[in-house]
């Protein structure tokens, strides 16, 4: 496979590291913030919003990730991807903020040709389009590595290839790097 690839894209937290965020504190501060009774999704939250109050949200989430800091980890089968693809084009797509990416590159060695974080976009298909415009390179040549359905969904959109890491199969089951590889090159 590794021929094939000329980039690789990877998702941050729940691929490369877990950084346990306390997310409902950030759903109560949106909720807070809106002058609603319940978030449900941050994502929706934050789509129609821009300016002082979109930063406002920014600071928040950017301090709880700062504080989550501290008990980081890796997540193995995600480093080990990212060093099978040393030499190759590698960059970074991530709902986390710059300040705290920048944090958790330091901490961990990673090193990525190219970042685009929440502050870019908090869509990842359109985080994936800003790489695909960057390097000019074929998405067929590209390999998308996360663990969400909705990093599945962004490399189909542009016929990327992709490996979902383990511990994220909405059905309970893992994922195997090579059967997800695989089943989503042929089927």
């Amino acid at each position: 496979m590794e021929r094939d690839i000329k980039l690789v894209i990877f998702d941050l937290d729940g691929t490369l590291v877990h950084l346990p965020v306390k997310y409902e504190k950030l759903r109560e501060e949106i909720s807070r913030i809106l002058g609603i009774n319940k978030v449900d999704s941050i994502l929706a939250a934050l789509a129609n919003l821009d300016g002082d109050l979109k930063m406002k949200i920014f600071d928040i989430w950017s301090w709880l990730e700062l504080e989550a800091l501290p008990d980081l980890r890796e997540i193995d089968e995600g480093i080990r991807i990212y060093n099978r693809f040393y030499g190759k084009i590698r960059c970074l797509v991530t709902l986390q903020g710059k300040m705290v990416v920048d944090r958790i590159l330091e901490k961990t060695g990673l090193s990525f040709d190219y970042i685009v974080t929440r502050e870019n976009s908090l869509s990842r298909s359109e985080q994936i389009r800003m790489v695909i415009e960057k390097f000019k390179v074929d998405p067929r040549e590209i390999l998308v590595v996360g663990d969400r359905e909705s990093d599945r969904e962004a490399a189909e959109r542009f016929g990327c290839k992709l490996i979902l890491v383990k511990n994220r199969n909405p059905n309970g089951g893992e994922y195997s790097l090579e059967e997800s590889y695989n089943r989503d090159r042929d089927g």
